[in-house]
């Protein structure tokens, strides 16, 4: 697992002359200080300067044109990332320019997944698979104070351009799938993106045969005896594939006719069950409610229903007929469409059969050029679409040999143990912050769905979030970034639960795991093996005093990254 923890964050900005750093602890720092003096500002460019835009950035720290200079190890290995507006360069420790991108999907973010060992494959809305911008590496690790709080991964802008996102990664961040997986479905998403376009090209040679009638026939034009028999073969297989496309045709022309038929015989009989009908109505409407028979000696009722029913009997045909007609008109459409079908078989084999009746005797040079011209196309599109069906049939076998690998790393007992950890770790998360209503079968899903309300939403935010943190620590193979969280004390916590939720991010972290803590206070809470940096100035996190010394720490890169 790579390990990524932030040493210097270093902002600056020429527009106001002011700057700061910020040195980050290994283990634990803790930015603290009244609202409105900076925390969450330099929180957020901690991602921004990595090319993952927090969800919300202050309109003041926009206008101030801040750029940044982040220091990071990956396993001991030291980088610096520099952005100046949307332009990014990555240094080695020795300050040599890596890359340098205004791209963050297509270069930055591949370039960072390839240092952090991130390989999830998403397909964007288009379709197209892609490793995703670097938001997607981080987010599992950060919680942000704005949108952070309100539902899981939820911390960053722009997220939506991948639809459903979330099990995907999810998936990937806490080892239910390894980086081999999903590796071997960007190859089969490539693959399938070429296949596409190679049966897009092959079909359009096939019409362009059918539109230049290049199909190979014989009439007595062929320059060698070769030539001779191979044309004669060729039309003898495709006269046999018209016969047996025309009996096809016959018989489905015959059907759709006995189909007609029959509903048209079904049609006139309703017609004459309605004038029956019709008479029945007169004649009930002109006798009494009781009708007394003089054979049986019955007497029988002749009311509303009687009568009703007839007209019933009599509307249910009228349904019937026009049901019947949409159904005629459409039966004699579809046999119009299959007997044009069948004329145009008639006309092609009738000139097959001209073409094997042909005389060579009979026929002048030009048309034995333009034969052999026909002939030469039509080899040549012939060889074309070989070719494709044999590329077409390489990536078949390529992507069936990649969904068989794929399904070998579908390990269910190992998905099951992974979601068991984490359902463990989140139950006793919520218990130790006091969340007590919630529904079991959602929270302890991945993705999990949250849906508490008031100060228990961002309890159970929270211990979503640090569940996932110890299920990733636990299983995965991937990477492990620092734990980032703003500003715990939403929705009015009360003292005692505020408390717990600081205790629970500081007692929960994992072993060499660097976490840094955006809070206003720590409520009594002292900071084993860690710092505390503390804001005092409202509206001014950057200072005077600062800027020349970062400016000129910043001048080299920015010397780098000059057009």
């Amino acid at each position: 697992m790579k390990r990524l923890r932030f040493e210097r964050l270093e902002l600056l900005s020429q527009k106001e002359r002011k700057a700061r750093a910020v040195d980050f602890h290994p283990e634990l720092t803790v930015i603290k200080g009244e609202n409105d003096v900076g925390k969450s500002s330099v929180i957020k460019s901690l991602y921004w300067v990595l090319g993952a835009p927090p969800a919300k950035i202050h309109p003041s720290w926009v206008k101030a044109r801040i750029k940044g200079l982040l220091t990071f190890t990956i396993d001991d290995e030291r980088f610096r990332i520099f952005r100046d507006h949307d332009t990014f360069g990555v240094f080695d420790e020795n300050d040599n320019l890596l890359l340098s991108t205004n791209r963050i999907t297509s270069e930055l973010g591949p370039f960072l997944g390839k240092l952090l060992n991130f390989q999830l494959v998403l397909s964007n809305r288009k379709g197209v698979p892609e490793i995703p911008p670097p938001a997607y590496a981080l987010l599992p690790f950060y919680i942000d104070q704005d949108n952070g709080w309100s539902k899981p991964l939820d911390s960053f802008a722009n997220l939506g351009q991948y639809p459903d996102f979330k099990k995907g990664l999810l998936e990937f961040h806490t080892g239910i799938l390894p980086n081999e997986y999903y590796e071997l479905e960007a190859r089969k998403k490539a693959i399938q993106l070429d296949l596409k376009a190679l049966e897009a090209d092959r079909r359009v040679i096939r019409k362009a045969i059918e539109r230049f009638e290049l199909v190979t026939n014989f009439e007595g034009l062929e320059l060698s005896a070769e030539g001779h028999e191979e044309a004669i073969e060729s039309l003898l297989a495709r006269l046999k594939d018209l016969r047996e496309a025309r009996q096809a045709r016959a018989t489905k022309y015959a059907d759709i006719l006995d189909q007609r038929m029959v509903l048209e015989q079904q049609v006139r009989a309703v017609k004459e069950s309605l004038v029956e009908l019709g008479r029945d109505i007169k004649f009930s409407a002109a006798l009494p409610e009781e009708v007394y028979c003089p054979t049986c000696g019955t007497c029988h009722t002749n009311d509303f229903a009687h009568r009703y029913g007839i007209i019933e009997d009599r509307e249910a045909c009228f349904q019937f007929l026009t049901e019947s007609h949409l159904r005629i008109t459409a039966l004699t459409t579809e046999a119009l469409e299959v007997e044009a079908e069948l004329k145009k078989t008639d006309g092609a084999l009738a000139e097959i059969q001209r073409s094997l009746d042909s005389k060579r005797g009979e026929v002048t040079l030009l048309e034995v050029i333009e034969s052999r011209g026909r002939r030469i196309a039509s080899e040549m599109f012939d060889g074309q679409i070989t070719g494709l069906d044999e590329d077409i049939g390489a990536l078949l076998s390529e992507m069936s040999n990649f969904s068989d690998r794929m399904k070998e790393l579908k390990d269910a007992e190992r998905r099951e143990k992974i979601v068991k950890d984490y359902a463990s770790f989140i139950l006793a998360y919520l218990n130790q912050l006091d969340v007590v209503n919630f529904d079991v079968d959602q929270v302890t899903k991945l993705p999990a769905t949250i849906s508490d309300t008031g100060s228990d939403l961002p309890r159970s935010v929270l211990a979503h979030f640090l569940a996932i943190i110890q299920t990733i620590y636990k299983h995965s193979d991937s990477l492990f970034a620092p734990i980032v969280v703003d500003s715990p004390n939403q929705q009015d916590q009360d003292k005692i639960n505020v408390g717990a939720m600081i205790d629970l991010i500081v007692a929960s972290r994992p072993d060499d795991a660097q976490t840094i803590l955006g809070t206003v206070s720590l409520h009594g809470r002292t900071i084993p093996n860690g710092k505390v940096i503390e804001f005092t100035k409202k509206k001014s996190v950057l200072e005077a005093e600062d800027y020349d010394l970062i400016a000129s720490s910043m001048l080299p890169y920015m010397e780098q990254l000059a057009p």
